[in-house]
């Protein structure tokens, strides 16, 4: 476990083997084994539970060097970069929580790879928040939770469910993105 003055960054859990988890989203241990984490149910916008008691945070997994160039370490060399948005199955993968700690989520629209390389161009839309865009719904001081149903972070005005309080927005542009600091 690394601390970074009030950021926990655990790396001690599995990511789920039959699902992909984008980076960044809202994650609960599984307490069918908690070795593994799953994307955040009980913990979400609309389930039973309080993001204050429960073992949540947010995915995060470091694609490195080693996994990326060497096919023993899960063949990323061969991926595209939107390959690297998700962390791989059954991986070692950390948790990010920390009250205080901050957070920055974008949304990205269709075709945001550069034209010209030795791969396809065409990537999907990413939502990391509904309701950020141009110009966008989303103000500084909004709590923010986790819509399991969407995959994404959405607006709530539940205190149980809300896992980041906005602190910033900038949704000019064509990559809107805020700022937001974790409350668990």
């Amino acid at each position: 476990m690394r601390r970074f003055t009030n950021l926990v960054r655990e790396g001690r859990y599995r990511a789920p083997a039959a699902a992909d988890l984008r980076l960044g989203t809202a994650i609960e241990v599984d307490l069918a084994d908690v070795t593994r984490v799953r994307e955040a149910t009980a913990s979400a916008i609309g389930g039973a539970g309080d993001v204050r008691l429960a073992t949540c945070g947010i995915l995060w997994y470091e694609h490195d060097s080693q996994t990326y160039n060497d096919p023993a370490f899960g063949g990323a060399a061969g991926l595209l970069p939107q390959d690297l948005d998700t962390a791989p199955r059954g991986r070692m993968v950390q948790m990010l929580h920390g009250k205080g700690a901050k957070v920055w989520l974008r949304n990205t629209a269709v075709n945001t790879t550069e034209p010209g390389l030795n791969f396809s161009s065409d990537r999907a839309a990413v939502t990391m928040v509904n309701g950020l865009s141009t110009p966008g719904t989303i103000d500084v001081g909004n709590l923010l939770g986790w819509d399991a149903t969407n995959n994404y972070w959405a607006v709530t005005t539940n205190a149980d469910e809300a896992m980041l309080i906005v602190t910033a927005v900038d949704d000019t542009g064509d990559a809107p993105s805020l700022d937001a600091e974790l409350l668990v």
